[in-house]
């Protein structure tokens, strides 16, 4: 995964956004059925209305309130790190604050730029810091796991995304490597392959869909990109919410 992230951050900006984009599209069949912990099944339609609606409400209010819409988003998402992880409680944390808030401390000019782009408007110096300090927290916290041995390989490869990559991709990463693969892991050790695939099958092809629909209106101009990522922030939502997976 650094090799390939090292030749997508050689190619350019363009290249490096793209391969964090797929990182991420390639982590959605984690979420993508309902795991209670001792079965996994696909959503009903009721679960998946419920969903839509709750993903709606969280998109129209990060559009109204685009600061503070992803300062919960970030909180929530370093808590579902964390309570998904495995290992010691600094582990897990350290993991959480690295993927959320890594870049702003080792990258915070690229990572102004990119919440700037997404938001429609600049962050706040202050919130930026604030931000860093959470990744330097993250490091911290993940110190005494750095110094295992063997080696930890996936807390590594999390510190060097967010230290030798572009923003975009360095979260796209950590959420795959140290995130969605291990989950996806779980699961199908607790019920198969087979089952695994038939429960995520139809909510991921939906989410496909529906990513390369809002990439299309956005790379046609149709659509504004802080609002195609207040949909996308929206629909991860409701999973972090109803996570209910045994860390």
């Amino acid at each position: 995964m650094l090799a390939l992230g090292g030749v997508a951050q050689a190619g350019g900006e363009a290249s490096a956004v793209a391969l964090g984009l797929l990182m991420f599209a390639a982590g959605m069949p984690h979420g993508a059925a309902d795991d209670d912990g001792t079965t996994i099944r696909r959503f009903g339609l009721p679960h998946a209305a419920a969903y839509v609606v709750a993903a709606g409400a969280v998109a129209a209010f990060m559009l109204a309130a685009p600061l503070t819409g992803l300062t919960l988003f970030f909180l929530l998402s370093a808590w579902h790190f964390a309570h998904s992880g495995q290992g010691p409680a600094p582990r897990r944390w350290g993991i959480a604050m690295i993927a959320v808030a890594g870049s702003a401390l080792w990258r915070p000019d690229e990572t102004a730029a990119v919440l700037q782009t997404i938001l429609g408007e600049p962050v706040p110096p202050w919130w930026l810091a604030t931000l860093a300090a959470a990744g330097a927290l993250g490091v911290v916290l993940a110190l005494p796991a750095l110094r295992t041995r063997p080696a930890d390989a996936t807390l590594w490869s999390a510190l060097a995304a967010v230290l030798l990559f572009h923003p975009v991709l360095a979260a796209g990463m950590v959420f795959l490597v140290a995130h969605a693969v291990p989950v996806q892991q779980r699961q199908i050790e607790r019920y198969g392959v087979a089952a695994v695939c038939a429960a995520v099958s139809p909510t991921t092809l939906a989410a496909v869909l529906g990513a390369l629909a809002l990439a299309t209106l956005v790379a046609t101009g149709m659509l504004a990109l802080p609002v195609a990522t207040a949909l996308a922030f929206g629909m991860a939502t409701p999973h972090m919410l109803g996570d209910r997976l045994a860390g």
